[in-house]
């Protein structure tokens, strides 16, 4: 991906260089999961690189909370999400335009290209279960416990984003045959 971790170490070494190698281990093996959970939330590249940036800031700046590795993932996850949401929300982001960039969807399948389009339709409530669930892989337990909500809203929340992308393929399904 060529992100560089640089920057993000030096603040690292100003806060408590003991974590140093902490912060590069997660970074390692989390860095991938925060990027495709920002790029699926914006669509953008250099929107999802910032987010990026900024969720592995805070990760520096919080450290110190993490108690495992597990526990780790999923702050990522929540901050990840929080930073989108707030990215999202922010006066900047409702005034700028965005200029095409290199499209990653050249580098994927056709179908994949229409799953993605699919999912990104949802809502960011449904985007973010869709995305626990089949991409990273959690329960709805512990998806539940990531987003500090109940079990069963994300059951529902599941059901209802299947639901509307079955819906979608079947739209699909009907004007390819006319």
């Amino acid at each position: 991906m060529g992100f560089a971790l640089v920057g993000i170490l030096k603040d690292v070494e100003q806060i408590d260089p003991n974590f140093r190698p902490e912060v590069e281990d997660l970074f390692e093996e989390f860095s991938d999961m925060v990027y495709r959970i920002s790029f699926m939330r914006t669509s953008h590249p250099a929107d999802a690189e910032d987010i990026f940036q900024e969720v592995f800031l805070q990760l520096v700046k919080n450290i110190k909370k993490l108690r495992s590795r597990e526990h780790a993932k999923a702050w990522l996850i929540c901050c990840t999400l929080n930073c989108c949401n707030s990215f999202y929300r922010s006066a900047w982001q409702k005034k700028t335009v965005g200029l095409e960039e290199h499209d990653v969807r050249t580098e994927l399948s056709y179908e994949q290209i229409e799953l993605l389009e699919a999912v990104r339709s949802l809502t960011p409530e449904h985007q973010e279960v869709i995305h626990l669930f089949y991409y990273e892989g959690y329960s709805g337990k512990e998806i539940a416990d990531i987003l500090d909500t109940n079990e069963n809203t994300v059951k529902s929340r599941l059901r209802r984003a299947r639901h509307e992308l079955r819906e979608i393929w079947q739209e699909d399904d009907a004007f390819g045959t006319e």
